[in-house]
This record gives structure tokens, sequence and C-alpha cells, in this order.
């Protein structure tokens, strides 16, 4: 459409067209991976498009961008048995925050001398997500979920997903595993009982006999 930048690179598109060639492909899928976590602001959040010629960016609301990071990262892991891309130090990008009244907004962008592992990135973006909940128990909507046909649930911040639950809970469940296999340290427990109180969530707020209910307005 005309109101899109065409040609850019898409944070989630590209990391779910190349999660699906690890098994052929492995080295584009850690390429990947490794161009979106360096796309990664410090708070978490992420470029929802850029362009790398004249580092241009949205950075936005979206709230299950930066947790395709990490279910791309558990796939790629899980795969290849590759655990040491874990260790991989990787930059972030810097920009100015967010208004409050702002949703997006296009900025140039620029890349951090400081790096964290790859494994860092995934933790920063998990626990994005697990601070992020709403009174309902299930994780905030923001600019939208998956289907970009609900970004106006969430605009004004309180709106709550069912279908990002669902994925917050599975991409939890992942990077458990991944951890475990990869004998990487970590305190597990913290993530077992959120991921227990969120499928309580999921199943006794959002369950109707019938159907999941799609999401809550605010």
């Amino acid at each position: 459409g005309f109101y899109q930048v065409g040609g850019a690179y898409g944070f989630r598109d590209q990391l779910q067209d190349t999660t699906n060639i690890a098994i052929v492909s492995p080295e584009l899928t850690r390429a990947q991976i490794y161009n979106n976590a360096s796309h990664q602001f410090m708070e978490g959040d992420v470029l929802h498009w850029w362009h790398e010629e004249n580092r241009l960016g949205l950075r936005s609301r979206y709230k299950d961008d930066y947790l395709w990071l990490v279910y791309a990262t558990c796939e790629y892991c899980r795969i290849t048995g590759d655990y040491k891309f874990l260790d991989e130090e990787i930059p972030f990008v810097s920009g100015q925050l967010l208004a409050d009244w702002e949703e997006e907004r296009g900025m140039n962008f620029n890349y951090t001398k400081g790096k964290a592992t790859l494994y860092e990135h995934c933790l920063i973006a998990l626990n994005r997500s697990m601070n992020q909940m709403g009174k309902n128990g299930l994780p905030l909507m923001g600019g939208g979920d998956w289907n970009d046909g609900m970004n106006r649930v969430g605009i004004k911040g309180k709106g709550e997903s069912v279908w990002l639950g669902f994925f917050l809970y599975n991409t939890i469940d992942n990077f458990v595993k991944i951890v475990k296999q990869s004998k990487t340290k970590l305190n597990v427990d913290k993530y077992l009982e959120f991921n227990q109180k969120l499928k309580e969530n999921l199943n006794d707020n959002t369950w109707d006999k019938d159907y999941y209910l799609r999401a809550f307005y605010d």
C-alpha cells in the first residue's frame, strides 16, 4: 500500500521465513537471527521493520515481535544442536523512546558499541513480555499481536491478547528446554512458575467451554 515503506526487513517476517528453512539451510537461519537480534533495543523492544542502507526503522508497541527472536533461536538450537550460538555477542540498536502518546515512530537508528550474548538478548525479550501483563493475567497487546488487524484492541495499552498468551507460554517452554540442554545457568523455576500461572489464566479466563476468546479490550 502507499502508506507503507516497501522493501524493508520485517522483524517477525524474516524470522518466520528463515526459521522454516533451518532444517535445510541452518546457516541462513543463524545469520538472520543474528541480524534480528542486532535490531533489538536494550529495553527489549525491537524495530518492527528497518532499512539497512539508510538506517531507518520503525519503533512500535508491538508485543509479539521480540518473542519471535526467542522462538527462532530455540528452533535453531533444537534443529542444529548449535548451542554455542547462544554465546555469540551481538550489539543493540539505539534510538529515542516512544512518547506516551505515540503508537509508533519512524526513526534513524545506530548500533551500540556494547554487546550482549544472544542468550541475554532472549532473556531481555522474555522478561519484557513477562512484566507486561493485564488485569486478566494475559499479555498486553500493545500495538497488536501476530494479526495486525487486531491493532485497535490494544491501542490504549491495556488490551490483552489470548493468542499472545499461548505464544508466550510456548516460547518460555521452548526456552527452558534449550537452557537445560545447553547447561546455561538460569533459575528456571521463575519461568516455570510464571508459565503455570499463565496456563491457569488462559484456561480460567478465556475458555468459554467451546472456544478460547481472542482478546480483551481495556
